[in-house]
């Protein structure tokens, strides 16, 4: 593609992008990257070989020379991190397809790299599209609603909205290619645990929509936590919510000999429910009108916890089966598991 002019003396972007059979939002997504107030320099688009029709549109944009397309058979952190290897400048800027990108995103990304903080990582921020109840209640239930004054916001972007410097990148050893769900995470812990700066640039929005169906929702959620238990992200998070439904289902059994025991499953339920569900429910209530709200969250929430076990205990499953994720954690980030890692740094 040709390099895109910029009257201002901002620093020079590149935009990568992974993309995999994004048919009915792709081009939505590439106009509100080439409609940014700060044009990119570049816009390098990595296909994973789709067979929906996004290519063709792909190939449209890339013949007026306004992105650049690479087609390669990949999983989401090697198309990254292939992306990233293709660009000219020092200055990357993440996002995905299936999303739509402020118009201010670039600019408010640039904003931050020329603070005084100097800083090596910009987590971008993002928004949802939400289009029904079910959709709105996801988001709810699994974002904090005041997630953009935390440490997380700074520490944990999204790789749908996040920028850094190649350099950083390159010392980070880029996307952990061995990992699929959870490699950008892993990979925000590993630049962290490197000591690069980070900070957060609040008006650099993205949205997207959340996932629309129960299906979607669980296989979502499933991979996360597979992913997660695999390099040993949130461990303890993961074990605490073992440990109350263990309980529950011990006393549930029980009680089908006897029926007594039933009453005992009830304590666990209430502590599982006041200590991990109550107050996310509670602040769902103060961001949305919705009827019956409060109810939709701890359903979902709780709905989110019964797949994040299964995926958890499936991954380390993974972990215990095959230990080229043990060498491959050892090999990229010097440590065998993040439970081996300093606390500050841990998911």
């Amino acid at each position: 593609m040709q390099h895109q002019h910029n009257s201002s003396n901002a620093i020079k972007l590149s935009v990568i992008v992974t993309v995999k059979n994004e048919v009915s939002s792709i081009a939505t997504f590439i106009e509100s990257l080439l409609n940014q107030s700060l044009k990119p320099d570049e816009i390098i688009i990595v296909d994973g070989n789709s067979n929906d029709g996004t290519q063709e549109i792909l190939n449209k944009f890339e013949a007026k020379n306004k992105i650049r397309m690479l087609v390669r058979e990949c999983n989401i952190a090697e198309g990254r991190n292939f992306a990233i290897a293709n660009t000219i400048n020092e200055y990357i800027a993440v996002t995905d397809a299936g999303c739509v990108v402020d118009n201010n995103w670039l600019i408010e990304i640039a904003k931050a790299f020329e603070t005084p903080d100097n800083p090596d990582v910009v987590a971008g921020n993002f928004q949802f599209d939400c289009h029904n109840v079910f959709e709105e209640t996801v988001v709810l239930s699994t974002f904090n609603p005041e997630r953009a004054e935390t440490e997380a916001a700074i520490y944990y972007p999204s790789s749908r909205s996040v920028a850094f410097k190649k350099c950083a990148w390159e010392q980070a050893k880029g996307y952990p290619e061995w990992l699929y769900a959870a490699e950008d995470t892993l990979f925000n812990i590993r630049l962290r645990q490197l000591n690069f700066k980070f900070v957060f640039a609040k008006k650099a929005l993205v949205t997207w929509r959340p996932r629309e169906t129960w299906k979607a929702l669980a296989k979502q959620r499933f991979n996360f936590s597979r992913g997660n238990a695999r390099v040993g992200i949130g461990t303890e998070g993961y074990m605490i919510n073992i440990k109350y439904h263990g309980l529950i289902l011990v006393f549930l059994l029980l009680s089908m000999t006897w029926s007594w025991m039933m009453v005992f499953s009830i304590y666990p339920m209430y502590l599982h429910i006041k200590n991990n569900l109550w107050s996310q429910a509670k602040k769902a209530t103060r961001k949305s009108n919705r009827p019956n709200i409060f109810w939709r969250v701890l359903l979902v929430m709780e709905f989110v916890r019964l797949m994040g076990i299964v995926g958890f205990i499936r991954g380390r499953l993974d972990r215990y089966l095959n230990k080229h994720y043990i060498e491959n954690q050892m090999q990229w980030m010097g440590i065998k598991t993040l439970d081996d890692l300093e606390e500050n740094y841990r998911a």
